[in-house]
């Protein structure tokens, strides 16, 4: 193959095939399912993190057991498509307990029955399980939760849920703003 046809084939055929390999690549990304895949925990163990039927239920399902750490964080999906820990729910951190009775401690085990933790309210400081505050607001836009095993070594995260925008919403203050489109 000679000079001119080396550079015609890069140009007419090799360039255009590197660009469409990419976009296959960034399409099998996006089509990617919604649920997580169960990570590994060390030891075999693995954890998926389920939304559930409304807004801020979740399940944890364990394949083996698993000892997590107790908080259960939030995580809000920024306009660049990045997450960003969602600050001061329930004035501390939400915790993975199945009543606000239960006191939650360094750790919780999860087995195969799972847990399904108290869920999150929406709410910025009456997230899950304190009564109430001077600054409670409600949150809009996409989130996931997350949590980390309890040495801190691994992490899961669940699937995005999202709570929109109300659309036509007026408080004392006026209508609320709306979301950004994504």
């Amino acid at each position: 193959m000679s000079i001119a046809h080396s550079a015609l084939w890069r140009k007419m055929i090799a360039a255009p095939m590197r660009a469409l390999i990419g976009l296959l690549a960034c399409a099998m990304l996006l089509a990617w399912p919604a649920r997580a895949p169960a990570a590994d925990a060390g030891g075999g163990a693995a954890v998926e993190i389920r939304n559930g039927p409304t807004f801020g239920e979740l399940e944890l399902r364990a394949h083996g057991t698993v000892e997590l750490a107790s908080e259960l964080i939030v995580e809000e999906q920024r306009a660049d498509g990045t997450f960003e820990r969602a600050q001061d729910l329930d004035r501390d951190s939400l915790k993975l307990v199945a009543s606000c009775d239960q006191p939650p401690g360094t750790c919780v085990r999860i087995d195969e029955p799972g847990l399904r933790p108290k869920p999150w309210s929406g709410m910025s400081c009456s997230a899950q399980c304190a009564r109430g505050c001077d600054r409670n607001f409600p949150m809009y836009g996409r989130f996931r939760f997350v949590v980390m095993s309890c040495d801190g070594r691994t992490r899961f995260e669940g699937p995005v849920f999202e709570r929109p925008w109300p659309h036509q919403s007026i408080s004392p203050r006026g209508p609320l703003p709306r979301a950004p489109s994504p």
